[in-house]
């Protein structure tokens, strides 16, 4: 018997199924488990990361709101408020501060113009002597220090009456002052009607010095003042006083203890010889005085 060989491939179960098998298997890898596998990687990395992007979530809002400021300052007075003396209300400051961080710029740290809102508020308040404005390194309310101007003068003239501190600046006008005679400063009428500005000098600051150590001389020794007067074109005070019908001649260029200490001794010798000026005494002359 001969045997033909046959032509072709062999088939072979084992071989085939092994084949078929393997193709499978691959075919699987490459499409399904592929995908699958990267984004349980990526899930993966994402979830080991989430306390990481958490935390710098809340240091970032933290630090964002550390940053705010709030529209309410706090508003102090610097030397204690019974050595001040307040020519508006306290309330008013207190506004005007609030308005000053209303705007957007002034609402946080970052762009706030502290400089700017003191001279501001010194623009807007003359009579304050110092302003200074200070932001809290933990919290958001801002502070804003204030020190009033001390008055000293009233100074009645052509455009109005002006308080005025020890320098002569004119601070504040006496209509805006809601108790004018609480301040217990002294009255001075400027006959030569010259203008007062706000905020600038309407007295050189030695006249307002010799006028109220005048006045204080005065009233240290029970003479109660009434009136003062700068006459036009002179360097002379006058001065009208309670229970007589003269008043007294005093040179703003002279000392003011020596001139103030002359007419109570002249005032003391006048009485004890029964004499009375019908107009004035003149103690403007060094070591002497005159009367008429």
């Amino acid at each position: 018997m001969r045997l033909t060989p046959i032509k072709g491939p062999v088939f072979s179960y084992h071989a085939n199924r092994s084949v078929r098998a393997g193709g499978v298997a691959r075919s699987s890898q490459e499409q399904i488990p592929g995908n699958v596998s990267r984004s349980r990687r990526n899930w993966r990395h994402w979830l080991r990361r989430l306390p990481a992007i958490a935390a710098f979530v809340a240091i970032a809002l933290v630090a964002l709101l550390s940053l705010r400021l709030t529209n309410n300052p706090k508003v102090i007075t610097m030397g204690g408020t019974g050595s001040q003396v307040f020519l508006r209300s306290r309330a008013v400051y207190e506004s005007a501060a609030r308005r000053s961080f209303a705007s957007f710029f002034n609402g946080n740290k970052l762009t706030v113009n502290t400089g700017k809102i003191a001279a501001d508020l010194r623009r807007q308040f003359p009579e304050l002597k110092v302003v200074s404005v200070s932001l809290p390194f933990v919290g958001t309310q801002p502070v804003v220090y204030i020190q009033p101007s001390t008055p000293r003068l009233l100074l009645a003239g052509g455009s109005g009456a002006y308080v005025l501190d020890g320098n002569g600046r004119a601070l504040i006008s006496s209509a805006q002052v809601p108790n004018i005679n609480a301040l217990h400063v002294p009255t001075v009428t400027d006959q030569s009607n010259l203008k007062t500005e706000l905020g600038q000098i309407a007295l050189p600051k030695d006249v307002v010095v010799y006028i109220t150590e005048v006045v204080g001389q005065l009233q240290a020794k029970g003479i109660g003042v009434t009136q003062l007067v700068l006459p036009t074109g002179t360097t002379e005070l006058q001065v009208h006083m309670n229970g007589v019908g003269y008043y007294v001649r005093y040179n703003l260029h002279g000392n003011a203890r020596e001139e103030a200490g002359a007419y109570v001794a002249t005032k003391q010798y006048l009485e004890s010889k029964h004499i009375t000026p019908g107009s004035y005494v003149d103690v403007r002359a060094e070591n002497k005085v005159y009367y008429r």
